[in-house]
């Protein structure tokens, strides 16, 4: 086999592996069954996976919920100011370094 078509295979071969760790054992979310991580379960994870908050800085959440506020009034409910505050200090209490 050539190097290039070996360093394909191998990249390919870690993708599985590792997708199939991560998507069969996800790891469980910080203070679970807490409002805060229900919450935010039920208003983020509601369009796409919730996901660990380890995986931003609380500088990368605090700009990801700004973004994503639009979209989450598309769906009709719109987080309230309570609602916002309780998701994005969960997020930065179990953020990332």
């Amino acid at each position: 086999m050539r190097p290039a078509t070996w360093r394909g295979c191998r990249a390919t071969l870690a993708v599985a592996i590792l997708g199939g760790i991560w998507g069969c054992h996800r790891a469980p979310l910080p203070e679970t069954g807490s409002y805060a991580e229900r919450l935010y379960v039920e208003r983020c994870g509601g369009c796409h996976a919730a996901y660990n908050p380890r995986s931003m800085t609380a500088a990368m959440w605090q700009v990801q919920v700004q973004a994503m506020e639009p979209r989450i009034a598309q769906t009709g409910r719109p987080l309230s100011l309570d609602e916002r505050r309780a998701i994005v200090d969960y997020l930065t209490r179990n953020a990332g370094g």
